[in-house]
């Protein structure tokens, strides 16, 4: 029998045993690095508009793919008044994510720049469908991917280059 390990979409550890001889390696993406800077509580962080144009989207529910779909959308984020206003241009997906909505912090952390709405949980505001985190992955310098979280319900939103 034999025990394999993997780490889950979700960032879970799951166990797996099996009859079959197969072997999985999970590599890890090759993501630019941030130094950690929560809310801009160790300096600014510069604020930068973008224009992603994504080839694919899935959104995740309990650790499951839910609906995933191949696109040509295009998000658009502005910088105006130190808010990020964003506009996914997309209505296959509608259905999951608001088409508009805007952040007013910023963070780096590790692996991601996160635009958010109150990264320190000040208040219980949330609202269906409106995302709460976005987090910016980078390669090289090149966006390649944006996530969305959002609270009600609670639901992980991912586009890929």
């Amino acid at each position: 029998m034999l025990k394999t390990t993997v780490l889950t979409k979700t960032g879970m550890l799951k166990t797996d045993q099996s009859k079959h001889k197969k072997t999985t390696i999970i590599m890890a993406d090759n993501w630019d690095r941030f130094p950690s800077n929560i809310g801009e509580m160790l300096g600014p962080i510069e604020k930068k508009s973008f224009v992603f144009n994504y080839k694919k989207f899935e959104v995740w529910q309990g650790g499951t793919c839910i609906f995933a779909g191949n696109s040509n959308g295009q998000i658009i984020a502005q910088v105006i008044n130190e808010q990020l206003n964003v506009t996914v241009d997309d209505a296959s997906i509608n259905n999951h994510i608001k088409s508009q909505f805007s952040f007013g912090e910023i963070s780096t952390n590790n692996d991601r720049i996160m635009w958010s709405k109150d990264i320190f949980n000040s208040s219980d505001k949330v609202e269906r469908n409106n995302p709460d985190i976005s987090s910016l992955f980078y390669k090289q310098g090149v966006l390649c991917k944006v996530t969305f979280t959002i609270h009600d319900p609670n639901t992980l939103v991912e586009f890929y280059s």
